[in-house]
């Protein structure tokens, strides 16, 4: 039986109709709307923290794919849920619930299986890197050291 790791996008839009479902407290943090609580209270949903070494794992990976600048510490923390569940039933049939490219993107990279809860999957993984708005040069920081303009996003060119 497939297990679903599901992220708010799937509580927002009204998708939760899986047999399986998991997902982290944090997305349940996420959920403010009345709506959408009574919708959640009616799931047969399992709420589970996630362990402190997939988490590290993630966030390695994320750094190496440039994720790390575009994914919030409950995407991080959902997507090491989804390798905790792999890692300990063994077999991969766990899919992560998302609309979210980034976490898709990272998901692709770990060989995470994921579906899509209403737009469309990435077909493909990216990597992305800082660079200067200003000069162009590859850097680390939020700004500039050579010549002080901020710092952007960029896919590399496969």
């Amino acid at each position: 039986m497939e297990t679903y790791v599901i992220d708010s996008g799937v509580i927002f839009l009204r998708k939760a109709f899986y047999e399986n479902m998991v997902t982290i407290p944090e997305v349940i943090e996420e959920i403010k709307d009345e709506d959408s609580k009574f919708y959640l209270s009616l799931l047969n949903l399992r709420v589970e923290d996630v362990e402190e070494k997939y988490i590290e794992r993630i966030v390695e990976g994320a750094k190496k794919t440039g994720d790390i600048h575009r994914l919030s510490k409950t995407d991080i923390k959902l997507i090491a849920k989804a390798i905790e569940l792999i890692e300990k039933d063994g077999k991969n049939n766990v899919v992560l619930l998302t609309d979210d490219y980034s976490i898709q993107n990272l998901a692709m990279y770990f060989g995470i299986r994921f579906e899509n809860v209403v737009q469309k999957t990435i077909s493909k993984a990216f990597k992305w890197v800082k660079v200067c708005k200003g000069c162009g040069r590859k850097i680390e920081d939020d700004v500039c050291p050579v010549c002080g303009s901020e710092a952007i996003l960029r896919r590399v060119k496969k």
